[in-house]
């Protein structure tokens, strides 16, 4: 089984890596990965043939090992960690002295083991038709991979613990429904029932004959296509204020509708009612000559601020047991009461007995999660601390980081939306834009500026991906369909899924990668962005950002009170389509979730949840049948080393 992992894992990293190289789509670039469903759909139905003819298949828990540790090694080696990250720790020593004086501007300041210093190893990486097997360029790379590969490990397992911490309350106490699972867990079913259907194929038929005509249509343009453009508002709003709304595309998606079919009905209408209003905003700032400030109205601020509520609001039923244990804790201290287990326990274990009512797991299962993250979390910080960055820097950017990721799986888990991309809005920038670049070292500067090769986006940010493998695995034992025993044997196999996921993802990303770029020669622009961002610091530096913090606070003040009225007032709004569609993504998607809200509200209104539930299978066709055909293209053009037509805009 791992064996099949490995195999799998390394397929899809070089159809990743060469697709990057060859001007392919990017399948991580949605929440649900495109090649994970594609690889997914095609072991599924061959594994149901063999087990028609043979009488000989794999089992559940096979396929979701294979599921789990794909999606997690596809965020690894995908477009917002691995492919940025090379790219950043190759570009300075690189690119240094050509028209620019960071040879004494930033180098000298440089942590040592992150950045690749061998410029000689650099060569064939940026020039192309070159190959990295070699000893002497591998010994160049070495020490970078090393430490990097240390300081993933640290992340990623922190991330494992997080979800092994929230699985109990959010999947038995809150219920969510973890939308975003619904396609794979379809596919994990023996004997596939979603196949059987015929409504299924319908949707299927539709986006995969779309999708086929748009990309004979990319080849040959005398072919007529179906959508798969995207037609820009922007230009019939010449002039200020209105002009002011940037770009504004209006495409319609396929898969974009499939996947909003599969959200609830206030986030669908929460995200394009929102994508709206932020467009109002820039032009209301246009209007009163705020649009002049610089960076006004400061959205990646806000989006951050969102971001760190929304995550908040979700600890807040964990953080509030903790309080109660420790009072408990201390009245029976005062008392003088010898409590079995007190000396035995920890203020950790008993937060974890207060919710043992609602769920099977035993609460040592949450005191080995807190105790992995924390262990992880000091980790990540002494290994940055050895490279010479300030603690109290580091454990700042850490808790950003943090709270980023748990602010994203909540969202994937209870509304399932198709993009969280944060572009630009992670704790790098943010601390950069409060604290100013004057009042920063120029190695944490350096240090802040590497980090932005794993902050850039989270549009395939790998902790959702280990959530929902433990819900599928839950939801497969309580089924019958998948691991016999406790739930804790279900999230044990999905958790050692996710964690050898995340390994291979590392290892088979890095040499994927590698390969691919001293072939193609490497893609310098993640590095440029960053570094150029970095030379203008140095040269213009910035003072304390009184703005740029009030916009966090207020991004975060805005989400609480949605959140408060959405709760108590049945407000119709959701707080996490304010959350999610203020970045850059939501462009490309409001108008397929526009159009999902209005198909799945007036299916409901005029035909209940009956006829809900009898249209659902037609809208995981529409995501299945764009996905496996947008695959296809994907892999032509990788074969053809030409671009082909990308589905994903």
């Amino acid at each position: 089984m791992g064996l099949l992992a490995a195999v799998l894992v390394a397929l899809n990293a070089l159809w990743d890596a060469y697709g990057l190289m060859t001007g392919q789509m990017r399948p991580s670039t949605v929440s649900l990965f495109v090649n994970v469903v594609a690889t997914l759909f095609v072991i599924a139905v061959l594994n149901e043939t063999a087990r028609r003819f043979f009488r000989r298949a794999l089992s559940s828990d096979t396929l979701l090992f294979l599921t789990v540790s794909l999606s997690v090694a596809s965020a690894v080696f995908g477009l917002d960690l691995l492919q940025p990250l090379l790219s950043v720790i190759a570009h300075p020593v690189w690119f240094a002295g050509q028209g620019n004086d960071w040879d004494v501007t930033i180098l000298p300041h440089l942590p040592k083991l992150p950045i690749v210093w061998d410029k000689d190893a650099l060569r064939g990486f940026y020039t192309g038709l070159a190959t990295f097997e070699r000893w002497d360029v591998l010994k160049g790379w070495m020490p970078a991979l090393l430490w990097w590969g240390a300081f993933l490990l640290l992340l990623g397992f922190a991330m494992l613990s997080l979800c092994l911490l929230f699985l109990r309350d959010w999947t038995e106490r809150a219920r969510l429904s973890y939308p975003i699972a619904q396609i794979p867990l379809e596919l994990l079913t023996p004997r596939l029932p979603l196949l059987r259907q015929k409504v299924f194929w319908a949707g299927f038929s539709l986006a995969a004959f779309m999708n086929l005509l748009n990309g004979l249509h990319f080849l040959y343009p005398n072919i007529p296509s179906m959508g798969g453009w995207l037609f820009d508002l922007s230009p019939f709003f010449p002039n200020l204020p209105l002009s002011a709304i940037g770009w504004t595309p209006i495409t319609l998606l396929p898969f974009g509708v499939g996947l909003g079919f599969l959200m609830p009905v206030d986030l669908t209408l929460s995200c394009w009612v929102f994508y709206l209003v932020w467009k109002a905003e820039r032009v209301l700032a246009a209007m009163t000559g705020w649009w002049g400030l610089p960076r006004f109205p400061y959205a990646e601020e806000q989006q951050f601020g969102a971001y760190a509520c929304w995550a908040l609001l979700a600890l807040m039923p964990k953080l509030s047991a903790g309080v109660q244990a420790l009072k408990r804790v201390r009245v029976q201290a005062c008392k003088g009461e010898r409590v079995q287990g007190y000396l035995q326990e920890s203020a950790v274990q008993q937060l974890a007995a207060v919710n043992s009512p609602f769920s099977r797991f035993a609460p040592s299962d949450e005191n080995f999660a807190v105790l992995g993250f924390l262990i992880c979390f000091i980790g990540l910080v002494a290994l940055c601390v050895w490279q010479g960055m300030s603690w109290w820097l580091a454990l700042m950017f850490f808790a950003g980081y943090f709270l980023i990721s748990v602010g994203i799986t909540r969202i994937r888990a209870q509304l399932g939306s198709p993009v969280h991309d944060l572009h630009f809005a992670g704790p790098d920038r943010m601390l950069l834009f409060v604290f100013g670049s004057k009042n920063l070292s120029k190695r944490d500067l350096c240090f802040l500026t590497i980090f932005g090769g794993f902050n850039r986006a989270y549009r395939g940010h790998p902790m959702p991906h280990m959530l929902e493998g433990m819900w599928m695995a839950k939801k497969l034992r309580d089924e019958g369909r998948g691991t016999r025993g406790e739930d804790a044997m279900a999230v044990t196999w999905a958790a050692k899924a996710s964690g050898w996921g995340w390994l291979l993802g590392y290892a088979f990303g890095v040499w994927a990668l590698l390969r691919a770029s001293f072939q193609f020669g490497g893609r310098p622009w993640y590095g440029m962005e960053v570094f150029r961002q970095l030379d203008t610091y140095l040269h213009a530096p910035t003072s304390f950002g009184l703005a740029s913090l009030a916009a966090i606070l207020w991004g975060g003040a805005q989400t609480a009170l949605l959140a408060t009225l959405h709760n108590r007032f049945n407000f119709p709004l959701h707080p996490a389509g304010f959350v999610v569609s203020g970045s850059w993504s939501m462009n490309l998607f409001w108008v397929s979730l526009f159009v999902a809200w209005l198909l799945k509200a007036s299916l409901i209104r005029w035909g209940g949840l009956a006829m809900h539930r009898q249209a659902m299978p037609f809208f995981m066709g529409l995501v299945v049948g764009d996905y496996l055909m947008g695959s296809f293209w994907s892999l032509w053009g990788c074969w053809q080393k030409r671009p082909a037509y990308n589905f994903l805009p």
